[in-house]
């Protein structure tokens, strides 16, 4: 076994990526998480290198995996801090919130398999993704806080908006759509590919007056609509597909009181910025 400070040296260089941002919130000397990311390595058996951006572990880490289990659990139950992370189009709504006993990561993933890993391994404690699209996995439970349509928007320049109410799937297919980050949103995906809205007449962008950028079609809800800006409306047309913010966290946390804690306030922050959204569902407390 190795005490909890030098195991938190690994753990938080591979959440974090940098050795920086690991003595920054450890408030530590970067040197000590070298060194302690050394000697876990040593004793473990295994060897971190850095592959597209994120460290990944080479060697037998089976002990290493059950030396994270006991820790994890040694934080879950005597108020240590907890970790907390999540997608990167989550971050404006989560990341500013205080969450007493909670440190949060980078909150700048797109894809699901880095922060799914590192849950799974122990390495952090909690995960904030996007339903439908959150993993369907036995050892993971998934606490879902609210539920919004999937909504489409443009510039409020766009062709389509002088249309108003009489807008159709139809009209919307001439149009580019903004791509999907690779492996985020794949049942998203499946929906608006089903519906054909992955294609669009080129001869509709190369005749027109206005820039391509000014005709793609974001995907967008009600409570994430700000990111486009001011110039932005979405488009009175319905989709078969709602989504939604979700907690994930080890089952055998799911019951914990600190876990019913950390739903509670991030709902009553839901809530508070839902204030006026008539379409976006805040979660009761299970």
């Amino acid at each position: 076994m190795v005490e909890l400070g030098c195991l938190d040296g690994l753990d938080y260089l591979q959440w974090l990526r940098t050795g920086a941002r690991a003595a920054d919130i450890l408030n530590c000397h970067q040197s000590k998480i070298s060194r302690d990311a050394k000697k876990c390595q040593r004793i473990f058996g295994v060897r971190l290198s850095k592959r597209a951006c994120e460290w990944r572990m080479s060697g037998d880490d089976s002990l290493l995996s059950a030396e994270r289990q006991i820790h994890q659990k040694y934080r879950w139950n005597n108020d240590l801090p907890l970790r907390l992370d999540g997608q990167h189009w989550m971050r404006d709504d989560y990341e500013p919130l205080p969450l007493n006993g909670w440190l949060k990561g980078n909150f700048n993933y797109q894809a699901y398999e880095q922060p799914r890993f590192l849950l799974k391994k122990r390495i952090i404690d909690a995960w904030l993704c996007s339903a439908p699209d959150h993993p369907d996995d036995p050892d993971l439970a998934a606490i879902q806080l609210c539920s919004m349509p999937c909504q489409l928007t443009v510039k409020n320049n766009h062709p389509l908006v002088a249309l108003g109410t009489s807008v159709t799937l139809d009209d919307i297919r001439r149009y580019p759509l903004l791509p999907l980050p690779d492996q985020s949103f794949p049942i998203v995906a499946a929906v608006l590919q089903s519906l054909g809205l992955d294609h669009h007449d080129p001869a509709v962008t190369s005749n027109s007056s206005l820039p391509v950028e000014d005709l793609v079609i974001g995907i967008a809800s009600s409570l994430r609509i700000g990111r486009y800006g001011p110039d932005h409306v979405v488009l009175p047309i319905e989709l078969p597909v709602t989504t939604g913010d979700v907690l994930m966290v080890p089952c055998e946390f799911a019951d914990h009181p600190r876990t019913f804690t950390l739903v509670g306030q991030l709902r009553d922050h839901l809530r508070c910025l839902a204030a006026g959204m008539a379409d976006l569902q805040i979660h009761q407390q299970v």
